[in-house]
């Protein structure tokens, strides 16, 4: 009722004000899935604090938005921060382009997936890969090593095989 495919009928960010004063996280959701749809570049904001809010509060659900490729116009780097706070890694990292925030969150590989982890690697450049990988090896060798290698044995070839002798020999 309150939102067409033209123009809301009312103050979207008001809506929400209301609801939020309540404390009705949930009832908020539900109504900025469908008030946000369109996915309209104007509506960034909106997206931004949907998403927001979830991450603090219903992280799981945030995951499931994340999940469904819904939205384009939110502050990315703002959502990754409260990703990685939420303990949604593989959300952060999705998010993360600065070589200094990816290093930060993918040294914890036990809490990703292995191999979403392998194939992450794949995006990155040749030398932040190398970075990243350096990074997990010193961060722990024990936890990390399998994966490193996996990375390692999958890229060999876009990375350099005497680059990866060479990091693997300064961890002797």
């Amino acid at each position: 009722l309150l939102v067409q495919d033209s123009e809301p009928l009312a103050d979207l960010t008001q809506v929400v004000d209301v609801f939020l004063e309540q404390n009705l996280v949930q009832q908020c959701t539900a109504f900025l899935l469908d008030a946000l749809k369109n996915n309209r570049e104007d509506q960034g904001h909106l997206q931004t604090r949907l998403l927001e809010m979830n991450l603090m509060q219903a992280p799981q659900v945030a995951d499931a938005i994340l999940g469904n490729n819904m939205f384009t116009h939110y502050d990315r780097p703002h959502i990754a921060q409260l990703c990685e706070k939420a303990g949604l890694l593989q959300r952060a990292l999705e998010h993360y382009t600065d070589l200094y925030d990816i290093k930060r969150a993918v040294v914890h590989t036990h809490l990703l997936n292995p191999e979403w982890l392998v194939n992450y690697f794949g995006r990155l450049s040749v030398d932040d890969c190398l970075e990243c990988l350096k990074a997990m090896l010193q961060a722990n060798i024990r936890q990390n090593l399998q994966v490193v290698v996996q990375i390692a044995t999958k890229y060999h070839e876009q990375l350099g095989t005497q680059k990866l002798i060479e990091l693997f020999e300064s961890f002797k």
